[in-house]
């Protein structure tokens, strides 16, 4: 997820490209395009191979736009629901044979439509039956904490957290970072406007989920990459011990052979004792 501020501009392209080239995305989420059509030679730039399927919402004049590509190797894509502040892709997922939906955001950058981002946010989460995740630009922060300078939690987080809290959200922890944007001055405000909520449900299918931000480039946000666990949880053999190893002489040397713990050896050795 990144806000490129602006998908034209000089340099965008050929960072995109560079990402997908080197982390293989299975899906990206872009916000503020500003542009209310994504040709085809745009999208060209950084997937020549077609290898994404691509959906957008136009911009609100120079403000907004949202673009969402999904790895047609990974994905099959349903059908989509679009908002003002919002676009809901409904997926397939080939490798884990289940549906989640992936919802791509960019809240009100201005206070007089953050009500109606809240809503339409609720809403969203309301009406999904299937596991989801949201991420992108929400231009709100949650707590004091996500600035770095002094400031008073307002009616809007407090909101947010409300919506959080009452759809059980969870909040995916960035592991290298405090702040995703910045004002670039030199003694700079960052603040942390971007991020990734999880249902409970999608973090069932991919638990130990972590974002990493990415350098500060071409935008004055950095781009977050949604790292998900698709190990399998490691599977313990039950040790039975059987008591005719007792009766061997050598078995307090088969003990120490094996490399059992010495707390363990004295266990066993007291009781064969």
């Amino acid at each position: 997820m990144w806000n490129c501020r602006r998908i034209k501009k000089k340099g965008v392209s050929s960072f995109i490209r560079n990402l997908i080239s080197e982390h293989r995305f299975h899906f990206l989420g872009l916000q503020e395009t500003m542009q209310q059509h994504i040709e085809e030679s745009v999208l060209r730039k950084f997937d020549p191979l077609n290898n994404y399927l691509w959906k957008w919402t136009p911009s609100n004049g120079r403000s907004r736009g949202i673009l969402v590509g999904v790895s047609v190797e990974h994905f099959d894509v349903g059908s989509f629901s679009e908002g003002e502040f919002m676009l809901q892709l409904h997926l397939w997922d080939k490798q884990m044979k289940v549906k989640w939906n992936l919802i791509t955001v960019y809240g009100a950058a201005q206070d007089e439509r953050k009500d109606a981002f809240l809503s339409e946010l609720a809403l969203f989460c309301s009406r999904n039956r299937d596991p989801f995740i949201l991420g992108g630009d929400f231009n709100l922060v949650r707590f004091p904490s996500e600035k770095n300078k002094p400031m008073v939690v307002g009616r809007f987080s407090n909101c947010f957290n409300l919506i959080i809290s009452a759809y059980e959200l969870i909040h995916i922890h960035m592991a290298n970072g405090k702040f995703t944007w910045s004002n670039n001055q030199s003694d700079p405000t960052l603040v942390r406007p971007d991020r990734f909520l999880a249902s409970k449900d999608w973090e069932v299918y991919f638990p130990g989920s972590i974002i990493s931000r990415l350098p500060m480039e071409v935008s004055d946000h950095n781009p977050l990459i949604l790292c998900t666990d698709l190990n399998p949880p490691l599977r313990f053999r039950t040790f039975r011990f059987e008591l005719s190893w007792l009766s061997h002489s050598d078995f307090k040397v088969k003990l120490s052979k094996f490399g059992c713990p010495p707390v363990m050896q004295i266990l066993l050795l007291t009781e064969s004792n």
